[in-house]
């Protein structure tokens, strides 16, 4: 008796289809916009030459978060970075600012200062080294390591175009502390004229121009502590950080960018602030989480939404990340 053999099914082919995907949605509030773009910043920066006033990032660090950005050898970071050097250069007006929040790497046990070598590098291509600040972390996370301390710290780099970038000190301005009221109470002879310093140093101080005061410039040391959540992202820095950064270096009605987007914190800031920002980022699920937060945090509506087809090539790449993070 002849044996029937089933046909095996065929293997399913899948089709060389498009499929419309997000690509850019401006949000909007109070007269500023929010437009959070999926891209590579330094391709979208070439529309916006000279018309920044202000970027602030946090680009992802050396060898850190592999699931959720291309992983980058301290080794290889100058070299990475440096590829972003002219489109953030250019898209900058002249009197405008780069802060780059950034920390060092512990690679075998050792810090490795690719960070400073980004810095020295940015220099002598013609970026001017303005200040360096450091963002103090009062809440650090827990941890063990048998030869340092937790990380209760990070930098925060401003570099411009020229020595005189756009900068508003009074922006930042804090209350001056109960103490003023006790100190200056009962002023003493010496405090009523500049008291130079007793080892000669050539430092002096005039205690009596603290009078009538009620606010005083902050210091390069921000305290702010980490937020709780992640905010559907592995590294969001706190609102407050760029908020001071936007409220010291980017004037009203000018324009903030962050090339690194994330989850979209720095929109939040710019406008609470009043002051439109262009958010880029690499990978979709971030700018559709931004896109999320800066409806719900910064209470923006919807403006204008662009898509764009995409081929398959490019809807496998994010199928790839979904089913690495589970």
């Amino acid at each position: 008796m002849a044996t029937t053999v089933k046909n095996k099914p065929k293997p399913r082919r899948i089709k060389e289809s498009k499929t419309i995907l997000f690509r850019q949605t401006t949000l909007a509030k109070a007269g500023a916009t929010c437009a959070i773009i999926n891209g590579d910043s330094r391709v979208e920066l070439l529309a916006f030459k000279e018309k920044v006033d202000l970027i602030v990032t946090s680009p992802p660090y050396a060898d850190a978060r592999h699931k959720h950005y291309d992983s980058i050898h301290p080794d290889d970071f100058v070299e990475w970075f440096l590829s972003f050097h002219e489109p953030f250069y250019n898209a900058l007006k002249p009197t405008g600012s780069l802060v780059i929040n950034i920390k060092d790497k512990v690679v075998d046990g050792v810090r490795h200062r690719y960070v400073w070598q980004t810095i020295e590098a940015l220099s002598k291509a013609g970026w001017y080294s303005i200040e360096d600040y450091l963002w103090y972390k009062p809440n650090p996370m827990p941890g063990y390591w048998p030869n340092r301390l937790r990380d209760g710290w990070e930098y925060c780099f401003h570099l411009a175009k020229s020595k005189r970038p756009f900068f508003n000190p009074d922006g930042v301005r804090k209350p001056i502390g109960e103490w003023v009221e006790s100190r200056l109470k009962n002023l003493g002879k010496n405090d009523l004229s500049r008291h130079n310093s007793a080892n000669e140093s050539g430092f002096g101080r005039d205690i009596s121009k603290w009078v009538g005061k009620q606010t005083v410039l902050p210091s390069n040391v921000l305290s702010i502590p980490l937020v709780g959540k992640n905010k559907g992202h592995p590294a969001v820095f706190p609102v407050d950080l760029p908020l001071f950064f936007i409220k010291l270096l980017c004037p009203e009605n000018g324009l903030v960018v962050d090339p690194f987007a994330g989850s979209g914190t720095t929109g939040i800031a710019a406008l609470s602030l009043g002051r439109s920002c262009i958010l880029i980022d690499n990978n979709l699920k971030y700018c559709e989480e931004a896109v999320k937060r800066v409806q719900e945090e910064a209470a923006a509506t919807p403006n204008e939404v662009k898509f764009e087809q995409h081929d398959l090539a490019y809807q496998l790449r994010f199928i790839q990340e979904a089913k690495s993070e589970k």
